[in-house]
């Protein structure tokens, strides 16, 4: 009896450490989302931050290059400060579309000072929000956001890429470090605003990631957007961690020692069902920490298809916050409370500078 208590008990230290994280690996990923109403009411995050026991230090957002003053009054008077007084640092998703009809060449446009009127006025007003309440920059009060400018160019899918865009990967270095060069004309540092470089997991179409690559001086952050899409399209099939990211990992590393997020991702149950999805948010996390990534931002919408982890269509157990019942996977939020940095209502800008700079 004693000598197979002995064998149970050995077999039970093998599977611990074969599930749990390392001590190395835990709470070393920026936890951020992407959910909800960007921005315009928080209850949906307050809704997930409950259940998953941790605040996101991320709240990402998307905003187009639309010029009106409602439009931008809207984005730096409401939306971004209700994710900062929820304890979440905004990622701003700026995305260079003018509208219903964005020209096929605009990166063209804008590499030639054709929205420099706009860019400023834009510039301007993040540096207002930048300074806090007391409208000073440069103090303790000051905010912080992340600016992720033009994404996934590497795809056919953006006018800003040179597939489906009318330009090349040259035009698209000269619009970044133009755009960028009108920010630091205001006075906006690193301290305050990082720079998000963010590419798709795979290059589709006329041209590689490497090539819109604008420069260390220009970027703070690389990032990468990639998801597990299962058997969810005709063309898809069910994709591990490794198999999603490991290549562009790779390549990226290559170009550049800048911090690394993965800044979208989520995955399908399609191909294998809730319980494959489970095993596939634990392994990610797993896998992420693994490789030195800093920040890992959920895209939690059921778009394409069942991406959410939480009050989406699928999971694996309910959580009820007020008078809503959310659908969610338990195993994320076993992966939230291993791996994800939340941010720290202590400090007046929630996270340190060298939590926020991927250090």
């Amino acid at each position: 009896m004693q000598s197979l208590r002995l064998r149970i008990s050995l077999l039970l230290c093998a599977l611990t450490l074969l599930v749990a994280p390392s001590a190395g690996a835990a709470n070393t990923l920026l936890l951020g989302v992407y959910y909800g109403n960007q921005g315009w009411k928080m209850d949906q995050v307050q809704a997930l931050e409950s259940w998953q026991g941790k605040r996101h230090a991320v709240v990402n957002l998307f905003t187009n290059w639309n010029s009106t003053s409602k439009t931008i009054s809207n984005l730096f008077d409401q939306q971004l400060p209700n994710i900062w007084n929820n304890g979440n640092v905004p990622m701003v998703s700026w995305e260079p579309a003018t509208g219903t009809t964005t020209p096929a060449d605009i990166e063209v446009r804008i590499a030639r000072g054709d929205y420099d009127s706009y860019i400023t006025t834009w510039a301007v007003r993040m540096k207002i929000f930048l300074s806090g309440a007391d409208g000073v920059y440069g103090n303790a009060d000051d905010r912080r956001a992340y600016l992720r400018f033009a994404h996934e160019m590497n795809g056919d899918w953006y006018p800003w890429g040179a597939t489906l865009g009318n330009n090349r990967p040259a035009d698209y270095i000269a619009m970044w470090q133009r755009v960028k060069g009108r920010f630091d004309a205001q006075g906006i540092d690193a301290t305050r605003l990082q720079w998000v470089w963010c590419v798709n997991h795979d290059d589709v179409g006329i041209a590689t990631a490497e090539q819109f690559y604008p420069g260390d001086a220009f970027v703070n952050w690389v990032a990468i957007d990639g998801y597990n899409w299962g058997t969810s399209q005709s063309w898809s099939s069910w994709k591990g961690p490794a198999e999603t990211y490991g290549n562009m990992i790779t390549r990226v590393r290559a170009l550049t020692s800048k911090p690394l997020a993965i800044s979208e991702f989520a995955s399908s149950t399609a191909g294998n069902g809730v319980s494959g999805k489970s095993h596939w948010i634990g392994d990610t996390f797993a896998y992420a920490a693994g490789q030195g990534v800093k920040m890992l931002v959920w895209f939690n919408e059921d778009k394409e298809t069942d991406w959410a982890v939480f009050g989406g269509t699928g999971g694996d157990t309910v959580f009820k916050y007020g008078r809503t019942s959310y659908k969610a996977y338990a195993s994320y939020k076993t992966a939230v409370g291993a791996y994800g940095i939340s941010s720290d209502l202590t400090n007046p800008r929630l996270l340190s500078d060298a939590q926020f700079a991927g250090q």
